[in-house]
């Protein structure tokens, strides 16, 4: 019997001949002892820990570096000594180096430049780069489509926001994300991973940004995403969840363009489409928290819900002939009234007191964006009362009232410094859109210059979809009390969300 390296764990410590029978062997039989093998890995025939390799990290002279959860390599230390006028200078390890040049450049320009404009401030930018980058490399969907929303970005920056949808190289990067996220979502080991919810979101926003006007492209990934997260609730367990902080930010997206969604969208309210089902916040429910994500307050995005639901069923009591179809006038009313008192309480509440946001934001915002956040808040709340009066009480656009709103968002809009991003400059697209589709006179003029304005510093396609859209709409002057641009919409088969 010969020496073996690969006899049982007791005959090895016990440096005796194994004759390595299994499931047994005859040593250990004998002695009535379980026997049990173990393989043991070794490098150039000696343990790791005595191998060269292995001294180098004993000895401090390497460092082990993450650079995304669960993917390491070891690197040198620097070494300093205060005799030695030598200076040795660790090689910089790059995340990159695997990807092409074209995704490498993309990726780049993703966290440099087209982070920004979903960013209101230089911390959520920070923030999304660090949570979004690391998942997209190794998450080829999500990589994919963070590209392509780079690439629209970079389309735009050349003063060509107007062939974004027919150019063939963002086309190709939307087409081999989703071909990546059907082979993802079949994955079994994936359930529940929010690295596919952040594909659905980034997909989202490259449809909207690019100024899609079919709902078969941005509505379907968000009807997507609805169903990722349900998903993910069903499987708490799941090892693909991501840190929860990142879970809080797909939620806070998710909310966000539902709740826009809901407000402009020309199509059944994503979610829970019942507004009575829909309670109206109260005071005990916790701090509305104006959030930092998408500019306006927690109980706000709630109330838009509720408006996007009650329009809808008025917005269905028309026929596409023009005709009214029977319902109850009065409790359009009624839902339009209670609505309206929300709001305006919110307006009061926020006039005698300073915006809360979530623990830990504040601390990172300057006086000014904090006052701007303020602005850009109140311009959305004005923004509901528009909806409440042009698509549920069916007032005319020259109503005072209505007028009234216009003028405020003017006001506040105007107040806010254009900004290539990191700024709450970025959200206005929607109040600007609603303001400007009321607008009368010398107010268009005005409300054409800020949409140019936001188009011309973000660079995002879509803004300039929506100017397009306002002075098509200006030009068939439907400033009727039955037409909203809702309806117009309808008939101009666009589902369109300016966002």
């Amino acid at each position: 019997m010969s020496r073996s390296f690969t006899g049982c764990k007791r005959c090895k410590a016990r440096r005796q001949k194994c004759d390595e029978q299994r499931p047994e062997c005859g040593r250990c039989k004998a002695a009535g002892i379980q026997c049990k093998y173990a393989m043991q890995l070794q490098w150039g025939g000696r343990a790791f820990s005595r191998s060269r390799f292995g001294a180098c990290v004993g000895n401090g002279g390497m460092q082990r570096l993450e650079y995304s959860p669960g993917e390491f390599v070891y690197t040198t230390t620097k070494s300093p000594s205060p005799t030695s006028s030598k200076v040795t200078l660790a090689r910089e390890i790059d995340p990159f180096s695997s990807l092409p040049s074209e995704q490498r450049a993309l990726l780049q320009h993703f966290i440099r430049d087209a982070s920004r404009v979903t960013s209101c401030h230089p911390g959520m930018q920070r923030d999304i780069c660090r949570m979004i980058v690391p998942m997209a490399l190794q998450t080829p969907s999500l990589l994919y489509a963070t590209t392509a929303l780079s690439a629209i970005h970079l389309q735009a920056l050349s003063n060509q926001s107007d062939r974004v949808k027919t150019a063939p190289d963002i086309a190709r990067l939307m087409a081999r994300s989703l071909e990546h996220f059907r082979i993802e979502l079949q994955d079994p080991s994936l359930k529940g991973s929010d690295a596919l919810l952040a594909t659905a979101r980034t997909l989202c926003l490259a449809e909207i940004h690019s100024g899609a006007i079919h709902p078969n492209t941005w509505r379907a990934h968000i009807e997507g995403a609805k169903a990722l997260m349900s998903a993910s609730d069903s499987s708490p367990d799941s090892p693909q969840k991501a840190n929860e902080s990142f879970r809080r930010y797909l939620n806070r997206w998710y909310r966000s363009i539902v709740s826009l969604t809901a407000l402009n969208g020309n199509g059944p309210p994503i979610g829970d489409a019942d507004a009575k089902a829909l309670a109206i916040p109260s005071k005990s429910e916790g701090p509305d928290y104006l959030d930092d994500y998408w500019g306006f307050t927690v109980h706000l995005a709630d109330i838009f819900r509720q408006i996007g639901a009650v329009a809808w069923r008025r917005h269905q009591s028309t026929a596409a002939d023009g005709k009214l179809i029977k319902f109850d006038e009065e409790d359009f009313q009624e839902e339009a009234s209670s609505l309206e008192t929300s709001v305006r309480r919110l307006i009061d509440r926020d006039a005698d007191s300073k915006p809360t946001f979530y623990p830990g934001v504040v601390e990172g915002l300057s006086a000014d964006t904090i006052q701007q956040f303020m602005l850009c808040n109140e311009a959305f709340q004005h923004t509901a009362l528009i909806h409440i009066h042009r698509r549920i009480r069916k007032a005319p656009a020259w109503a005072p009232e209505v007028q009234q709103s216009v003028k405020r968002i003017l006001e506040c809009t105007s107040q806010i410094t254009p900004a290539t991003g990191l700024s709450p400059w970025v959200m206005l697209t929607t109040p600007m859109f609603t303001a400007g589709c009321e607008a009368l006179g010398k107010d268009r003029e005005e409300f054409k210059k800020l949409l140019t304005s936001l188009h011309d510093t973000v660079r995002i396609p879509n803004v300039l979809q929506s100017l397009r859209f306002l002075e098509l709409y200006w030009a068939n002057d439907q400033t009727s009390e039955d037409e909203d641009w809702s309806h117009f919409l309808d008939r101009m088969s666009f589902d369109f969300i300016p966002y």
